[in-house]
């Protein structure tokens, strides 16, 4: 160890603070030149000093992250976002489509909502809530959709295994196809006109709306998994 090296928690700290992504015990281990044992046991020293302070250590999607205190939310909300911003039911209802069948694509999210999804899905994706996960191997190779690291820090969730479980007649996925909620034959109507519109096409549409947000991203997302207006 060379004279005066700050300690490991400090050097732990300091990899978190530069980090723009979530830190793996395996990648802290390599930055500082120390095993797995005595990292685990820094962070668990990080996390306790860091007590009432604003900010807070969080594991996330395998890694390790330091962030602003759920505690200071409303501050942080203030400072960061609009004033009178929103988010659209619209947006909230396809994020949570895309949460619990991803990799999910645009015709599938339409097949359940019922209507054209384009610019909702801009949207989420200027937010980085979901990002291109990859193309479908069908017709078309239509893009595949997931969510973000940032939609994971954003609900307080290391992954998307810590989502609430989904009521027994929500949309799931049944042999890799998409089983919807029940449909009205208007509506059943209008979906299919949809996808008979995009099919062939669905990497040429750009976004048309701004959803904007009113509450945190992750009240109104329970808000809209629990089907509450």
């Amino acid at each position: 160890m060379r004279p005066g090296l700050p300690s490991l928690r400090s050097r732990i700290e300091a990899v978190l603070f530069v980090a723009a992504e979530p830190v793996t015990i395996d990648e802290l281990c390599e930055a500082t030149g120390e095993p797995s044992r005595k990292v685990v046991s820094a962070l668990s020293e990080l996390r306790a000093s860091l007590g009432d302070r604003g900010i807070a250590l969080r594991e996330i999607g395998g890694g390790y992250r330091l962030h602003s205190d759920p505690e200071c939310r409303e501050e942080v909300e203030r400072y960061l976002l609009p004033p009178k911003t929103y988010m659209s039911p619209a947006s909230l209802e396809t994020l949570a489509i895309v949460a619990y069948l991803q990799p999910v694509t645009r015709a599938e999210i339409e097949s359940i909502r019922g209507v054209n999804v384009d610019g909702v899905m801009g949207t989420l994706e200027e937010r980085q809530l979901i990002r291109e996960l990859g193309r479908k191997d069908v017709v078309g190779r239509p893009i595949l959709y997931g969510t973000t690291t940032q939609f994971l820090e954003a609900f307080g969730l290391r992954s998307v295994d810590e989502l609430p479980p989904l009521p027994d007649d929500a949309p799931r996925r049944v042999n890799g196809q998409v089983i919807a909620f029940p449909q009205s034959a208007s509506k059943a109507a209008s979906v299919s006109q949809i996808h008979e519109s995009i099919e062939g096409h669905e990497d040429e549409v750009h976004a048309k709306a701004n959803a904007k947000l009113e509450d945190s991203v992750a009240d109104e997302l329970k808000r809209a998994m629990n089907g509450s207006s």
